[in-house]
């Protein structure tokens, strides 16, 4: 490839939230992004690239050599089976078949998008599962980046944006567990930007699973209270018993019906990491804005 040709990077799970924002960066910083997914997005662009991709499918090394691919930013991850062995299958397994195609071919830099949600001992079968796409990818020579929970200014999707809609529906909001426990933010821009300068070269890899987000948490309950101030309205959470919310997702796993919570999630929310490390961002010198109500100003007039 020529020198003054611009830079490509390979994006995996494009068309997810996080996902979709890291596409939307690199592209409108030059880049020339090849979004593996399921299907196109409304993107459509010369700097934009469609690449059928499914982690349960084989791949191909060709596709990153052919196509000049000099980073690959591995965000994808099917939500949709809920029982281990087949989580294992499709996640874990289709990320070492990615990761291992991306060595074959030569990618300069790989990055995996993971969790906070990844730590020794947790209790999640989603914290379990990135745990060891990570040990993986490790070993490939990956960077490792665990963001909090990511929001935007504008309406976000994912657990963020599932929060943002349970306040806008309603006055009164159940609260699962006491409410305690603690939430770290990573805005979407700023994780956009070090994921960004990681891939160009600007920052060196980090030495290992680097966490990214404010370190200065917020309790779930304060969480829900923030975001109906930037709605500008009044909420009453009403607390319960984590088990009662858990068991009856549960149940409507067990016997096949759709949600739109998955019981691992309450898991994910209830047991976080109580201590995670900030210490690698910061010696980065790298620094994510702690959260403020006033960044979702735009969200809650799209959402009223």
């Amino acid at each position: 490839m020529d020198a003054g040709s611009p830079q490509r990077c390979a994006v995996t799970g494009a068309a997810g939230y996080v996902g979709s924002r890291i596409a939307n960066y690199f592209a409108d910083h030059g880049w020339t992004v090849f979004e593996f997914t399921r299907r196109p997005s409304a993107n459509a662009a010369p700097t934009r690239v469609y690449v059928p991709f499914q982690l349960e499918s084989p791949i191909n090394p060709g596709i990153f050599r052919d196509n000049g691919i000099q980073a690959l930013i591995h965000c994808a991850y099917d939500f949709r089976p809920i029982k281990w062995k087949h989580i294992r299958r499709i996640n874990v397994e289709g990320s070492v078949r990615l990761l291992r195609a991306a060595k074959e071919a030569g990618v300069d830099r790989v990055i995996l998008i993971s969790s906070i949600s990844a730590f020794q001992g947790c209790s999640s079968l989603y914290g379990k599962a990135k745990l060891e796409i990570e040990r993986v990818a490790a070993e490939f020579g990956a960077c490792i980046v665990r963001p909090g929970l990511v929001y935007g200014g504008t309406t976000s999707r994912g657990m963020f944006g599932s929060l943002q809609r349970s306040v806008a529906r309603s006055g009164i909001i159940p609260l699962i567990g006491s409410g305690q426990y603690m939430q770290y933010l990573a805005y979407a821009d700023d994780l956009c930007e070090l994921i960004f300068k990681i891939s160009s070269g600007v920052v060196q890899f980090p030495a290992g699973p680097l966490v990214a987000a404010s370190p200065h948490g917020w309790r779930i309950r304060d969480l829900l209270q923030a975001l109906a101030t930037a709605q500008q309205k009044t909420i009453k959470l009403i607390p319960l018993p984590w088990q009662l919310v858990w068991l009856p997702l549960k149940i409507l796993e067990f016997f096949g019906a759709s949600s739109p919570f998955r019981s691992d999630s309450v898991i994910s929310l209830v047991r976080q990491n109580p201590t995670p490390d900030f210490s690698l961002i910061a010696q980065m010198g790298y620094r994510f804005r702690d959260f403020e109500p006033t960044l979702l100003r735009s969200a809650a007039n799209s959402l009223s």
